[in-house]
């Protein structure tokens, strides 16, 4: 049995052609909005995978989009562009707890008509 993958292109500009040459593997490829009081809207598009083999992420492609554009997925057999391994974020103690606290006061502030003190 030949592998499928998914064709990307973006505005009609081809992207990449993923997929896994190999028997077990899980791909995607997600749109994703988000809308935050008081924030940007954010758009974002990836296509990653699961190498099942090794438990391995990796990714194709993790992009922004802005409004109106068209992105195309086509249902294709190989061959598949390489991917590249998911690295995990790096952060100092610091920078994590600064995060966390910035998320906390944000979730505060967004629930407090929901806590009770």
């Amino acid at each position: 049995m030949e592998n499928i993958g998914i064709n990307i292109r973006i505005n009609g500009e081809q992207i990449t052609r993923a997929g896994f040459n190999k028997a077990h593997y899980v791909l995607h490829a997600m749109a994703a909005f988000a809308r935050r009081g008081g924030r940007n809207d954010a758009f974002g598009f990836r296509v990653g995978g699961l190498d099942s083999d090794v438990d391995s992420h990796v990714n194709w492609l993790n992009t922004t989009l802005n409004l109106g554009d068209i992105v195309t997925l086509e249902i294709v057999k190989g061959p598949f562009d390489a991917s590249e391994p998911r690295q995990p974020p790096v952060a100092s103690e610091e920078d994590q707890l600064k995060y966390e606290l910035e998320l906390f006061y944000r979730l505060k502030e967004e629930l407090k008509d929901h806590i009770k003190e």
